[in-house]
C-alpha cells in the first residue's frame, strides 16, 4: 500500500530533475525537426549514400526508410538528448529507492514512523514510473507540436510516432528498476549509480559488437538496447504497435522484476545503523 506523506516527499525529490527534463524534452523535439528540414531532402539521401556498408548496419533500419520524413523524425528519438536523458532519469531515481535515504540519514526517521518498509519502496517506485510516464507524455506533446506546425506539416500524421515514446517509456522504467535493485541491496547511492553506469555502456557494447559481427550476432541478445528501437516504430501501421509490446514487454518485464526483487531484498535486509 502506498503511504501518502511518502508519496509527497518521494515526487518532491524528484521535482527539479522532472521539470529541467519536461523543459529540454518539451523544446528539443522543435529544435531537432527545425535543424533537419534545413537539410533539403534530396541532399540528405546524398549524405546517406557517403555511409560506409558496414556502418548503415547501426541504423537498425534500411537506410531507404531513413531518408524519409518520418525516419528523419525518428532518429530523434536515438539521438543522445533522448537516450541519455531516459537512462538519467531511470538511473538517478531508481538508485535514490534505498541507498539515498540511506546514505543522507532520512531513512531511519521515515522507518521510526508506523509506516512498513514496502509502503517506502513501493511509494518511491509509483513516484518514479509515473514521473516516466509524465516525461514521456512531454515528450510526445513536443513531438506533436513540432510535427503538426512544424516545416513538415503536411507531410506526416503526429500519431505515427506514439509508438516510439512508448519505448522509450519502456527504457525509463528498465533503468529505474534495475538502478531500484542494486539500490535496496546497497548502502551507498554512488555504488548503485556506478553499476548502472557499467550495466549502459556494456550494453552498449554488446549491441554494437552484435550489429557489427555476424559470427557474434548471438551477444547483442544480452543487451537490452536490443529492445529500444523505436526507429522501427514510425510506421503507422499496426505492425509497429506489435513490435512495440515485444519491446516493452521486455523492458518493461526487466524494469518490473528488477523493482520486485528490490522490494524483497530491501523488506529482509538488515539496515546499517545512522552514522
Amino acid at each position: 500500500m502506498l503511504n501518502g506523506a511518502v508519496w509527497r516527499q518521494a515526487w518532491g525529490d524528484q521535482r527539479l530533475l522532472w521539470l529541467a527534463m519536461a523543459a529540454l524534452w518539451g523544446v528539443f523535439p522543435w529544435i531537432y525537426i527545425w535543424l533537419q528540414a534545413q537539410v533539403p531532402m534530396g541532399d540528405f539521401q546524398m549524405l546517406l549514400r557517403l555511409i560506409p556498408d558496414d556502418w548503415q548496419k547501426l541504423s537498425g533500419v534500411p537506410l531507404a526508410e531513413v531518408a524519409t520524413h518520418a525516419g528523419r523524425v525518428a532518429l530523434a528519438f536515438v539521438d543522445p538528448v533522448v537516450v541519455l536523458g531516459a537512462t538519467v532519469w531511470g538511473v538517478t531515481r531508481g538508485s535514490d529507492a534505498v541507498a539515498g535515504p540511506l546514505e543522507r540519514g532520512t531513512m531511519e526517521m521515515v522507518l521510526a514512523a508506523p509506516v512498513r518498509r514496502g509502503a517506502v519502496y513501493a511509494s518511491q517506485a509509483a513516484a518514479t514510473i509515473t514521473g516516466a510516464a509524465a516525461l514521456a507524455a512531454v515528450l510526445l506533446a513536443g513531438t506533436w507540436t513540432a510535427i503538426a506546425f512544424g516545416p513538415w506539416s503536411a507531410d506526416l500524421a503526429p500519431a505515427r510516432f506514439v509508438p516510439a515514446v512508448g519505448n522509450v517509456f519502456g527504457l525509463m522504467v528498465c533503468m529505474a528498476g534495475l538502478a531500484a535493485l542494486c539500490s535496496a541491496a546497497g548502502s551507498h547511492r554512488s555504488h548503485a549509480i556506478g553499476m548502472l553506469s557499467g550495466f549502459y555502456v556494456m550494453s552498449l557494447l554488446a549491441k554494437l559488437v552484435g550489429r557489427f559481427s555476424e559470427r557474434l550476432e548471438w551477444v547483442g541478445w544480452l543487451s537490452v538496447f536490443n529492445a529500444y528501437e523505436p526507429q522501427r516504430l514510425v510506421s503507422g501501421q499496426s505492425d509497429a504497435w506489435w513490435l512495440l509490446a515485444r519491446y516493452d514487454a521486455v523492458l518493461l518485464g526487466i524494469g518490473l522484476a528488477a523493482y520486485v526483487a528490490g522490494g524483497i531484498i530491501f523488506a529482509r535486509r538488515d539496515l546499517p545503523a545512522p552514522l
